[in-house]
């Protein structure tokens, strides 16, 4: 035990001594002491002379953040559009897009394009968002700022740089993708970290994911940023940093302050946002005007948009074009479904009816529904209406529910006609 006791001994002088002699460093934090300590206590396994230890962080005259620009010029084409075309974004569309009248008056030169690149995915306190990347029109063209914080230490000296950004360009409305499950809530929690709020959250908030997925949904397997940038955009990003090494980078760059290291993360951020500007423009467009779609799926994601908005008579003539010329039967068949929902929509039934017909002759379990409940409750038809719900259980394409659903009309449509037949009422 004394033996013990004098091994702890002489191991707390030794580290009382390493100490006094790494306070009298004077460019290293406290943090940056306390690494070495622990550096020099760990036995090497080999046996070698581990050599000199690093720091754990770049030395004090690398300033706690740094920033980089990128310019794509007007001219430049991506896809149908080329940059200068973001200029000519209405807000009616981009209300649209976005499902809030919040974006009445807002033009393209106010509108900030957001993105992070994050330590990790998992959010909360635990991942920090080290690159924040803005996109806006400038004279000329569409240029890109991006941050990086340098030290994970001076985080609020980071965000005051950011916030002066921020007042500086006074942005009517931010841009994201994935921004409003993601990137802000990410955001939040860092600026309430340093007891600050983040500026954004008080603007109108435009998450193109959702419509993204709304417009390209029957066009395209994947709506993922890049992907829908290299299919639409011709963005190709067959170098392109891969996601899941972005952390690795950053802290290989605080290890080493080489900033040469996020190269590559950089000019990913600056095409992610650069491909989110032309895909909101091109998502504005084929709202806009019908000739700018290339594809059935497209007219029909831009009609549920437009039915989503109220825009009855505009979403219905998208409809009926795809109806009439529609090279797909499954987007034919959705879009025959909601016209027939816009027209009971409006009331027009005999219109509605002639689509109940059409798509029951399609298959679409929905028609005979809907056209059981046009005939018991609108031509008093019970029989009819019956007869189309017996027709229709024959089949074996049903879903559960369907199933289910038809088998409960039947039975309430039998009980009415045996009322009929002894004389009480329906």
């Amino acid at each position: 035990m004394a033996k013990t006791r004098d091994k702890l001994d002489r191991l707390d002088q030794s580290i009382r001594k390493q100490w006094i002699h790494l306070e009298s460093e004077s460019t290293l934090t406290t943090r940056e002491k306390l690494d070495r300590l622990v550096r020099s206590r760990l036995p090497d396994p080999a046996g070698l002379d581990p050599g000199p230890v690093m720091p754990s962080v770049f030395p004090r005259e690398i300033p706690p953040f740094v920033e980089r620009e990128y310019f794509y010029a007007d001219t430049t084409r991506l896809g149908r559009f080329t940059i200068g075309d973001l200029r000519k974004l209405r807000p009616v569309e981009l209300e649209i897009l976005a499902g809030d009248a919040g974006w009445r008056g807002i033009d393209a030169g106010g509108m900030l394009f957001f993105d992070t690149e994050t330590t990790g995915l998992a959010g909360g306190t635990g991942t920090v968002a080290f690159m924040l990347g803005f996109g806006f029109l400038v004279d000329g063209g569409f240029q890109v700022h991006i941050f990086v914080l340098s030290d994970l230490n001076r985080e609020n000296e980071f965000l005051d740089r950011v916030d002066a950004f921020l007042c500086e360009r006074s942005p009517s409305a931010g841009v994201t993708y994935n921004g409003k499950c993601f990137d802000y809530p990410l955001m939040e929690t860092r600026y309430i970290l340093q007891r600050r709020r983040f500026p954004l959250l008080s603007l109108p908030h435009l998450d193109f994911l959702y419509p993204a997925r709304t417009l390209w949904r029957h066009t395209y397997p994947s709506r993922r940023l890049g992907y829908l940038g290299d299919m639409l955009l011709g963005l190709s990003r067959e170098e392109d940093v891969d996601g899941s090494e972005i952390p690795r980078l950053y802290f290989d760059f605080l290890r080493t302050g080489e900033l040469a290291v996020l190269d590559a993360v950089m000019e990913h951020n600056a095409l992610d946002l650069l491909g989110l500007a032309m895909l909101v423009n091109l998502g504005a467009r084929c709202l806009e005007d019908m000739s700018h779609t290339r594809d059935e799926g497209e007219i029909l994601g831009t009609a549920r948009l437009l039915e989503n908005a109220g825009e009855l008579d505009k979403a219905a003539e998208r409809l009926e074009t795809i109806r009439v010329a529609a090279e797909r039967p499954d987007v034919q068949a959705l879009a025959l479904r909601r016209l027939s929902r816009i027209r009971k929509k409006k009331k027009l039934y005999d219109e509605a009816l002639a689509l109940w017909e059409e798509m029951r002759q399609m298959g679409d379990p929905q028609a005979v529904r809907e056209l059981s409940i046009h005939y018991e409750h609108r031509e008093r038809d019970f029989q009819r209406a019956l007869s189309l719900v017996r027709d229709a259980l024959k089949s074996s394409d049903l879903s559960s529910p369907q199933q289910l659903d038809l088998e409960r009309r039947l039975q309430r449509l039998t009980r009415k006609l045996a009322r009929l037949d002894s004389g009480d009422g329906p």
